[in-house]
């Protein structure tokens, strides 16, 4: 896939997140905040990675950025629309996107050394082969 059908893909992603983070959460999903902004991140976080492979790190930072600036988002767009669109600022918010975040980045962590570890294993087997 070309990148720029990739940006294409992540822009749309994004607008679709600023539309879903600003509404206000329908009755039955209110009592799991922190849980689904821990798993939207974690997801976010997975779905960039598989689409651009590497680059994992600014994926990570982008996100944690992007989920101070919705918070800032919620609060403005309460302000100017002088009605409680939905939340406020909220600094458990943030921590919540950050725990999946993290939950993420150990996963992928763990993946990467299994990989390595692996390779490193088949190597000796060859070498073990040879002799």
């Amino acid at each position: 896939m070309r990148t720029s059908h990739k940006i294409i893909i992540v822009f749309i992603c994004l607008i679709c997140s600023l539309i879903g983070f600003l509404v206000k959460i329908p009755v039955p999903l209110r009592g799991h905040d922190k849980l689904e902004h821990a798993a939207f991140y974690f997801l976010a976080a997975a779905f960039l990675h598989i689409l651009f492979r590497k680059g994992l790190i600014l994926i990570l930072l982008i996100l944690a950025l992007f989920g101070v600036l919705i918070e800032y988002l919620q609060q403005v767009a309460n302000k100017v629309m002088h009605s409680h669109i939905h939340g406020r600022f909220d600094v458990e918010d943030i921590q919540a996107n950050l725990k999946g975040l993290a939950v993420y980045a150990a996963l992928a962590l763990l993946i990467f050394a299994f990989r390595y570890l692996g390779k490193s294993g088949d190597k000796k087997e060859d070498q073990n082969i040879k002799q």
